[in-house]
């Protein structure tokens, strides 16, 4: 048995979007079980993410949740309500919220942190949000410094195991606003 498998973990991935697609094929690539869902109106989850270990599995959100280790909701902003309903009980687990409002109409504009709080009940909820795509604008803010992951929580579990998940796939700077 490999590291690789003594360390492998079930994965969680709800959303159809660009980032949700980003993280399971990197979290793939790295030997994790990866549990693929969508809320209900967008019933197409994409299927052309390069898989070559066969370690993404398409799924219901409620089955997702359910198998996995921590979970990771890259939804658009208004479906995260929805997305929250359908974990069931998973009040124990971390759940890591990449949204961004960045291109959401201003009547779609949610607060998802606190939405997924208060429809889950976990005390482990973190916002993240990768900087990739956005290092010109964000460089200047932080003196220049490089930085890939802006990330926001009460909870030092959340915060360790969303570190060392976005090491192992390469991120490596981290600016935790607290």
């Amino acid at each position: 048995m490999s590291f690789k498998q003594l360390v492998s973990m079930d994965i969680a991935i709800i959303g159809n979007t660009e980032i949700a697609a980003f993280y399971a094929s990197n979290f793939a690539q790295q030997g994790h079980n990866i549990y693929m869902a969508c809320c209900e109106k967008n019933n197409v989850v994409f299927s052309n993410i390069p898989d070559p270990n066969n370690l993404i599995n398409y799924t219901t959100i409620s089955e997702a949740a359910l198998q996995a280790d921590f979970i990771i909701i890259a939804t658009d902003p208004i479906e995260v309500r929805e997305a929250s309903y359908w974990l069931g009980d998973v009040r124990k687990k971390v759940i890591i919220d990449v949204t961004a409002n960045v291109f959401a109409p201003e009547d779609e504009l949610v607060k998802t942190i606190c939405a997924i709080k208060a429809i889950t009940g976990s005390s482990h909820v973190i916002k993240v949000f990768y900087t990739g795509g956005y290092e010109n604008i964000i460089k200047p803010l932080f003196n220049g410094s490089k930085l890939d992951l802006m990330i926001l929580s009460d909870s030092k579990k959340a915060k360790e195991i969303t570190k060392i998940r976005a090491i192992e796939i390469g991120l490596k700077f981290f600016c935790d606003f607290g």
